[in-house]
């Protein structure tokens, strides 16, 4: 499965401090490894939001939204969880 960035995605990650983009980008990394492993989901934290869109956490503070496509990951956003529940709001 392949992984995609959006551009916004990438603009929202680059305002962080480097510290997070590195803890984010630890996660993409976990979250594509053990996506479709139920057993893995609960400990990355992955939740389905709605229809093919789902998110995992990255620590207490951040959240990684990403839809998934056929053979890819989209992730669209990264924020806090009122960012992201505004943005699942908007879909």
């Amino acid at each position: 499965m392949q992984i995609e960035l959006l551009k916004t995605f990438r603009e929202q990650v680059r305002g962080m401090p480097k510290a997070h983009r590195r803890t984010i980008a630890r996660a993409i990394d976990a979250t594509h490894a053990g996506f479709g492993k139920p057993h893995l989901h609960s400990g990355l934290g992955i939740r389905r939001l709605r229809q093919n869109y789902f998110e995992c956490r990255v620590g207490l503070d951040i959240r990684l939204a990403f839809r998934v496509e056929r053979g890819r990951m989209v992730f669209v956003a990264a924020g806090n969880h009122n960012e992201i529940r505004k943005l699942i709001k908007a879909l």
